[in-house]
């Protein structure tokens, strides 16, 4: 199968049964594609839209981390209108994300922070939002914690906990729910793909 990417045709391997994803095509190739919600061989859903590219056969913006790559694509995930549209994806997370981190918080491993620096994108463009009434942390088991004020809602630990966390509520007043009898199922594991270290050890 041969695909292009930014002007390049790129010759991807696939096999009988299912081609890879286009954000792991173009991650192999050396263009740098930002993404919160997707951590590669774990279960995800497109949430963040930070990971746009954009079609050139039809005009589209496709999140690269639920689109699998087809025979013939012609993709851009350079230009400036597509780097614009990220920057937006990420203002608007961060209009409902805390301004000034709190401990433990280790602002270098912040996926979050880290793209907002790359992309320039501003915590105030648009007005600040949050449905939180108790931001205060929660201890979940042991030395494993939840800062509910640092979630981004990005779904991972959703999709990756054996019946533990869980979508509570809808529009702006969704947010992940731990059910009390869900708390031994929760597998510690989650820290690691957590993009903002809402969840994390102490």
């Amino acid at each position: 199968m041969t695909i292009k990417i930014n002007n390049r045709e790129i010759n991807v391997e696939t096999d009988n049964y299912s081609s890879p994803l286009l954000i792991e095509i173009l991650r192999q190739e050396g263009f740098d594609v930002p993404s919160l919600c997707y951590a590669k061989e774990k279960k995800h859903q497109a949430s963040c839209m930070v990971c746009v590219v954009k079609n050139n056969e039809t005009g589209q913006i496709i999140p690269s981390c639920s689109t699998i790559a087809t025979d013939g694509m012609n993709i851009d995930s350079e230009s400036d209108e597509v780097k614009n549209l990220r920057k937006q994806s990420l203002e608007l997370l961060l209009s409902d994300h805390i301004a000034v981190c709190k401990p433990p918080c280790n602002r270098d491993q912040c996926t979050l922070r880290k793209y907002a620096t790359e992309y320039k994108a501003k915590w105030n463009t648009f007005e600040r939002y949050s449905a939180l009434k108790d931001t205060s942390p929660q201890h979940i088991k042991d030395n494993f914690w939840f800062d509910v004020s640092k979630c981004i809602r990005c779904g991972l630990c959703v999709y990756n906990s054996n019946d533990g966390f869980t979508f509570k509520d809808r529009g702006f007043g969704m947010q992940i729910f731990l059910p009390a009898e869900s708390v031994n199922n929760v597998d510690e594991s989650l820290c690691e793909i957590c993009p903002t270290q809402a969840l994390y050890l102490a």
